[in-house]
C-alpha cells in the first residue's frame, strides 16, 4: 500500500514538473510536431567577408562583416494550421520558401497578409517584428539564413514578441 502511494505521488510530481517546465518554455509559436526546425550554426572562421560583386550591369552584391560573426541556417517545416508566432531576430535574416505558401504579417500593419510562395525569398531586419503562418493544405518548408554576433552562450535566433494588438492574427 505504501509502495503504491509513493508511486502515485512520484507520478503526480513528475506530471506537475512537466507541466511547469512546459509553461516556462512556451512561446507563441506552435509546438512540435506542428513546427519543426533543424539548425546548423557556427562562427565565420576563415576571414571577414568583404564582397562587392557585379554580375551584370544592374545586378550587384555587396556584403561586409566586421568583428566576430556567426552564420546560422535553419530548415523549418510548418504543418497546415501551424504558426511561428510573433517574433524578431537578432540580426539580418534571409528566408527562401522551398514548398507551400507562407502567410506573413508585419507588426506595423498586422492585418495585411503577404503571401510568399515556393521559389520566393525575402529578408528581415533585426527591428522588424513579424509573424508567419501556414494557412495552406500542405507542409510549408522554408530555409532561413541568419547573421548574428558571436556570443557565449550562443545568441537565440528567435526573439519572442507580444502580439502587436487587437485584431492581429495569432
Amino acid at each position: 500500500m505504501i509502495r503504491r502511494t509513493v508511486l502515485v505521488a512520484m507520478v503526480g510530481l513528475v506530471a506537475l514538473g512537466v507541466a511547469l517546465i512546459g509553461n516556462a518554455l512556451a512561446t507563441p509559436a506552435s509546438l512540435p510536431p506542428t513546427v519543426t526546425a533543424e539548425t546548423a550554426r557556427g562562427p565565420l572562421v576563415d576571414r571577414p567577408l568583404d564582397v562587392n560583386w557585379k554580375f551584370a550591369p544592374e545586378t550587384k552584391v555587396k556584403l561586409q562583416t566586421q568583428g566576430p560573426i556567426e552564420v546560422a541556417y535553419q530548415r523549418v517545416v510548418v504543418q497546415p494550421g501551424g504558426t511561428l508566432g510573433w517574433h524578431s531576430h537578432p540580426g539580418p535574416t534571409l528566408v527562401t520558401i522551398l514548398r507551400g505558401t507562407m502567410s506573413f504579417y508585419h507588426a506595423e500593419d498586422c492585418t495585411m497578409e503577404i503571401e510568399y510562395r515556393a521559389g520566393q525569398s525575402f529578408s528581415n531586419l533585426p527591428d522588424e517584428i513579424h509573424m508567419a503562418r501556414n494557412e495552406g493544405t500542405e507542409d510549408l518548408v522554408i530555409f532561413a539564413s541568419y547573421f548574428v554576433p558571436v556570443q557565449t552562450p550562443p545568441i537565440a535566433l528567435r526573439i519572442d514578441q507580444p502580439s502587436p494588438g487587437p485584431g492581429c492574427p495569432q
